[in-house]
């Protein structure tokens, strides 16, 4: 055989073995050398939702504060606490679908909670 034919075969066989390797890795759920698309498993998703659930242990802490004193201030800072959780509850959401993101259930949520810190008074004074 000819050099020639044989350095065509070796550099044809290393484009089908490269092809496949990135078809491997695009196919895989892991993340894409190439084309990377934002997943669960990202530092920034991860930080959000750490995020999210220290507003929820707040919200939650501050409920019952407001159940066990009755002080207006612990409703207000517990309704907070929620918006802002639902807050981050949205940019995660925003952070993984992006455009297509389907906002109207956190945003009638952040209402909802809107509406009942105008009902926070104090009820043990």
């Amino acid at each position: 055989m000819d050099k020639t034919i044989t350095w065509l075969i070796r550099g044809a066989v290393l484009i089908v073995i490269g092809g496949c390797l990135l078809a491997y890795l695009n196919l895989e759920k892991k993340p894409s050398l190439m084309f990377s698309k934002p997943t669960i498993e990202d530092l920034k998703y991860k930080e959000l939702d750490k995020k999210r659930a220290n507003a929820e242990f707040a919200a939650k802490r501050d409920s019952i504060d407001y159940d066990k004193f009755g002080s207006e201030i612990f409703c207000n800072s517990s309704i907070n606490s929620w918006i802002e959780s639902v807050n981050y509850s949205k940019q995660m959401d925003l952070y993984i679908f992006g455009k297509d993101a389907d906002l109207s259930d956190w945003d009638n949520s952040i209402k909802d909670y809107e509406n009942e810190r105008s009902r926070c008074r104090d009820f043990n004074p």
